[in-house]
């Protein structure tokens, strides 16, 4: 063998060895897409787990050159179930994140408006019971990093040799093939949370739950004392976007442990009166509805079905039908939603 057949021969092996198989699995990776750097949709990507939301948003970001919308939505996993689709006559984003902490809302919202190229006229803002605990640690990734990542110029591309990018490509290829997701959540391509987890487990968890909240309110509960000055400097930062600031519909049986211990309950108290004072006006899905009263709208003591979200984001454009789950809080009635929710405690 003469040395131009033996490199032709070395070639066409390291082709067959090497080269092929890793443009399959780029192939691959691309056509899934499960970090969300490409836009295209098929029948085996449908089904997307959020295994990394903060860089999966931020890619999909990113990744749309006609990123513009008239409204943001952020919060915590809850509101990853809402459906930014349902909104009427407005264009809406929604960059929830799972175990989002107060410190990280204003670093997204910038990053957002930044990308949609000027301000939000509105911002759905979800505030959530212990988002004002000072005990209650960021242990998240700085989000300049998943900022960063997202905008390196071969990201897209380097993504794809990944081997944990092609685990989380299989895994979809599964559930998309079989149309069922037996987690908590999944996403579709056009960024909707959706779920079928049963909520057998609810009351078998109860007991458990009840002795962590006890064990943890058996200590003296501290109250952020730079939570005001945190939700003043979102504000001040976007003056002329309205903040449509709400918390989330608690089911009844924890919002009453909660309202039961008198730490939490004056905690609560101090937290609606700053949010009133930042934002003039909090829309309450909390206390005893019936959304709340209903446990069949949740599959465990913190996160509600999709079919809730679409009944929020129906209150929110159109308070005055749907005053039996959402109270419109503001200075004038503060006092009274307050004795209110404290009364329907008590005579439940």
């Amino acid at each position: 063998m003469n040395s131009k057949q033996w490199i032709k021969r070395l070639f066409l092996t390291s082709l067959i060895i090497v080269v092929l198989p890793v443009s399959a699995i780029m192939g691959f990776n691309y056509y899934i897409d499960p970090l969300w750097n490409f836009d295209h949709k098929n029948k085996y990507n449908d089904y997307q787990i959020g295994f990394d939301e903060r860089q999966q948003k931020t890619n999909y970001i990113n990744s749309r050159k006609d990123f513009e919308y008239d409204s943001l939505m952020i919060g915590t996993s809850r509101v990853t179930y809402m459906n930014q689709h349902k909104f009427k006559n407005e264009k809406a984003f929604n960059y929830s994140l799972s175990s989002l902490h107060i410190d990280e809302y204003l670093p997204y919202i910038d990053y957002a408006t930044k990308k949609n190229g000027k301000d939000f006229k509105t911002i759905y803002m979800e505030l959530y019971v212990n988002s004002y605990d000072s005990t209650a640690i960021n242990t998240n990734r700085s989000p300049s990093i998943y900022f960063q990542k997202s905008e390196e110029p071969f990201y897209k591309i380097t993504s794809l040799f990944s081997k944990s990018t092609f685990d989380s490509s299989i895994e979809n290829y599964k559930i998309s093939k079989a149309k069922f997701y037996a987690g908590p959540r999944s996403y579709n391509r056009d960024n909707v949370g959706i779920t079928t987890y049963p909520n057998d487990r609810l009351e078998p968890l109860w007991d458990r739950f009840k002795a962590s909240f006890e064990a943890t309110t058996s200590k003296p509960f501290i109250y952020d004392d730079d939570y005001k000055q945190k939700l003043s400097a979102i504000k001040k930062a976007y003056p002329n976007t309205r903040f449509v600031v709400f918390t989330d519909p608690i089911p009844a049986k924890r919002f009453d442990l909660i309202m039961d211990n008198e730490d939490q309950r004056n905690a609560y108290k101090r937290w609606y009166k700053e949010m009133v004072s930042i934002f003039g006006e909090v829309y309450s899905f909390q206390g005893h509805t019936p959304i709340t009263t209903d446990m069949n709208n949740y599959f465990d003591w913190f996160h509600y079905y999709p079919n809730v979200g679409d009944d929020m984001i129906a209150a929110f454009q159109n308070p005055a039908k749907h005053k039996d789950i959402l109270k419109v809080v503001n200075d004038n009635n503060l006092s009274k939603y307050l004795n209110s929710v404290y009364i329907k405690k008590e005579t439940h």
